[in-house]
């Protein structure tokens, strides 16, 4: 087993907008970039290696992180870790599409046009925590909320429709175990990043 600490990209101005940003590549705002930029790990994470989403909020978070640790390790990325598609749906506003959707924008199984559905990212989320497992020693993920909530269905059985039961913080970390079956299970939710 490998511990995995997740950690979700700062805020974009699609963020504060809750426009769907899915595979767009959309950068972080500058509050976004502050809020990473104060994050503090662990003592005994300071010399992990980061594992991120190959999108740009995804990626500048990963940067920013190393530059308040530069003990971290190298930056890699991972496809398996993007944002789901959203397909035609992206760049729509969330609350918006919940009323002109309706139950189709939470149900697991549904598929926009040209996106995925919630329960399509099981497969590829539980080879790379499958993968992961063969690695030595704990390592960051900086990814999505969608990737994260995921992980948290594998790890606790949810079905993945509408809100996760437990609260999981933007502003803090998620950690999992990662086993060479593909699952998980949950170390410690809401890890504070803080000096």
């Amino acid at each position: 087993m490998t511990q995995l600490v997740f950690l979700r990209h700062g805020l974009t101005q699609w963020n504060v907008e809750r426009r769907l940003q899915g595979r767009r590549d959309i950068p972080l705002n500058d509050d976004g970039r502050e809020m990473v930029a104060a994050w503090r790990l662990p003592s005994h994470l300071i010399n992990c290696p980061i594992v991120a989403s190959p999108l740009i909020r995804s990626m500048e978070t990963a940067e920013i992180l190393k530059s308040g640790h530069p003990e971290l390790g190298a930056i890699e990325t991972d496809q398996r870790l993007m944002e789901k598609s959203w397909g035609i749906w992206e760049g729509r506003n969330l609350h918006e599409m919940e009323t002109t959707e309706g139950d189709n924008a939470h149900d697991p199984a549904h598929r926009p046009e040209n996106g995925e559905s919630r329960r399509d990212m099981l497969g590829r989320i539980g080879e790379f925590l499958a993968d992961a497992a063969q690695q030595d020693g704990p390592r960051i993920v900086v990814t999505h909320r969608g990737v994260i909530r995921t992980v948290y269905g594998i790890a606790t059985g949810w079905n993945l429709s509408g809100e996760t039961p437990d609260e999981m913080s933007r502003r803090r970390g998620q950690v999992f175990e990662a086993t060479a079956d593909g699952s998980a299970t949950i170390e410690q939710l809401n890890l504070p990043l803080k000096g």
